[in-house]
Formats: C-alpha cells, sequence, structure tokens
C-alpha cells in the first residue's frame, strides 16, 4: 500500500498542474506548488501544493498574499497536514485562518473485473463520455458539475465555466454525463496522470439525488481509469457530505485530510463555493 505522506506528495502535485492548466488568468510556481488567479470570488484563486518540499521562506508568504489581495481577493491556500511545520507557523503569523476541511480519500485500482455501484441505479440511467468538439454539450456538461458547488441563484461567471471546459478538453481528463430521459441530472470528471486517477468534478442535481446516480459516476470513471491503466484513484470531499458516504462505500479510505486557509481583510472578496 502507498505511503501516505507519498500519496499526499503526489496528488497536490497532480492538482497543483491541473490548476495551472486551467486557471488562464495568471499562474506562478510557488514554494513546489502554485499559486492561480481568476476572476474575483472564482474557486480559481487559490494555491496548492506549496511546503511540500522543503522550507518555505518568508518572502513566499508575502508574495502569495501580495498575489491576490493586489486583484482584491483574498488570499487562500490549500495546506496539506504533510507540508513543512515552519511554513505553517508563517501562515498563522501572516494571519491566515481556516475555512474549510477536505478529506482526500483514495483507493487502489486492479485489472481484471468490473467495479459495481453498491447502490442500483435508476431505471434508465445512461452515462455518456461528453464530446469535448460539441459546444453545447460541453458548456452542458460544465454547467450540470458546478451546479452542486455554486449556492442557489449563482450566476456562473463566464471565467469559471471556460476553466471547466478547458479541463475537459484536456487530453489526460475524462468527463461523463448521466441522463434520465434524455435531461443532464449528473455530471463528474477525472483526470488521468500515469498510473493516477483522480476524480473530481462531481455533481447530481438535486432533484435527482439519493438514487444512486453518483455511485454510478464513482463506478464508470473507476472502470475507465483501470482501462487505462490506473493502479490508484484519488477524490476529495467536505467531511460528512454525501460524497464522502458514497466513496467509503465503494472502497475508498481517508488518506489525509487538509484545510483551506485564507488571510480576510477588508475590501478583499472571498471565494465562491
Amino acid at each position: 500500500m502507498i505511503e501516505l505522506r507519498e500519496l499526499a506528495r503526489r496528488e497536490e502535485s497532480r492538482q497543483a498542474e491541473g490548476v495551472g492548466e486551467m486557471a488562464a488568468e495568471s499562474v506562478r510556481p510557488a514554494s513546489g506548488g502554485i499559486m492561480s488567479r481568476g476572476a474575483p470570488g472564482s474557486w480559481l484563486n487559490n494555491a496548492v501544493g506549496m511546503g511540500l518540499g522543503g522550507e518555505v521562506l518568508p518572502g513566499e508568504v508575502d508574495a502569495l498574499v501580495e498575489y491576490h489581495a493586489s486583484r482584491g481577493v483574498e488570499p487562500r491556500i490549500e495546506l496539506c497536514p504533510f507540508a513543512d511545520e515552519g511554513f505553517v507557523r508563517l501562515l498563522a503569523e501572516r494571519g491566515f485562518v481556516p475555512r474549510i476541511f477536505e478529506n482526500v480519500f483514495f483507493r487502489e485500482l486492479r485489472a481484471g473485473g468490473e467495479i459495481r455501484a453498491v447502490v442500483t441505479p435508476p431505471d434508465g440511467l445512461v452515462i455518456q463520455e461528453v464530446d469535448t468538439r460539441d459546444e453545447s454539450a460541453i458548456r452542458e456538461f460544465a454547467m450540470t458539475a458546478m451546479s452542486g458547488f455554486l449556492p442557489p441563484g449563482y450566476a456562473v461567471p463566464e471565467s469559471d465555466m471556460e476553466a471547466v471546459i478547458r479541463s475537459a478538453r484536456n487530453p489526460k481528463s475524462v468527463s461523463l454525463v448521466a441522463r434520465l430521459g434524455g435531461v443532464a441530472v449528473g455530471a463528474g470528471s477525472m483526470a488521468v496522470r500515469g498510473d493516477m486517477a483522480a476524480l473530481f468534478g462531481l455533481s447530481v442535481l438535486e432533484a435527482y439525488r439519493r438514487r444512486g446516480v453518483q455511485q454510478a459516476l464513482l463506478a464508470a470513471r473507476l472502470n475507465i481509469a483501470v482501462a487505462r491503466g490506473a493502479a490508484l484513484a484519488t477524490i476529495g470531499s467536505k467531511p460528512g457530505v454525501a460524497t464522502e458516504r458514497n466513496v467509503r462505500r465503494m472502497g475508498f479510505q481517508v488518506g489525509y485530510t487538509k484545510v483551506h486557509l485564507v488571510r480576510p481583510g477588508e475590501g478583499l472578496m472571498a471565494n465562491v463555493g
């Protein structure tokens, strides 16, 4: 079984690479990770993977603060528990505070045999890979995938829509839509890099939840991952939500928990979602 420190190093590096490919406005290397910017309020205003390779200098934390605050957004970082301890102290000294926690789950994959959902999916559920050349199909996918991460009535910025579309069009990505009666009721993505598959961006429309749609999308992506040679799968989730319950039932276990830290300030916009 993979060591958890190595799991964290690989997953955080994978995520940093993925965010860097999605954030069109600005991406900078930062102490072994990246910091990125999108429109004010965008989840792309973030830093990932910093501090896993050793000491982080005070000036690099100051640069992170300036990088976001200069655009009127809260500085934000996803802090891994295996990050350098001195880095943790520097963030506290500069006023970073916890916003949310995220569990990173993993499971090993083996070739042979089909991975099945624990819950029988609804009759007539069809799961299809998105044709990324079809503009209407990929926009439908992006809107469905983002639906579970945004507050009711929130108008999705075109910059966020474009970021999800860029991710879906990445050759390393697989994006799926679940349909009932021809209606897109759920969607999710996966990035396969070498022998590692990262599942992300899974949403099911509220009216269709608790019916096995999410597990069906999980199983479909895992089977594609196995077919592409992946030996390890990961997925992140806030503690206590439906995704956590579903992935545990599908054989995943917690690898580590990271905290999303922010540095609030007057006039700075927080991320949405």
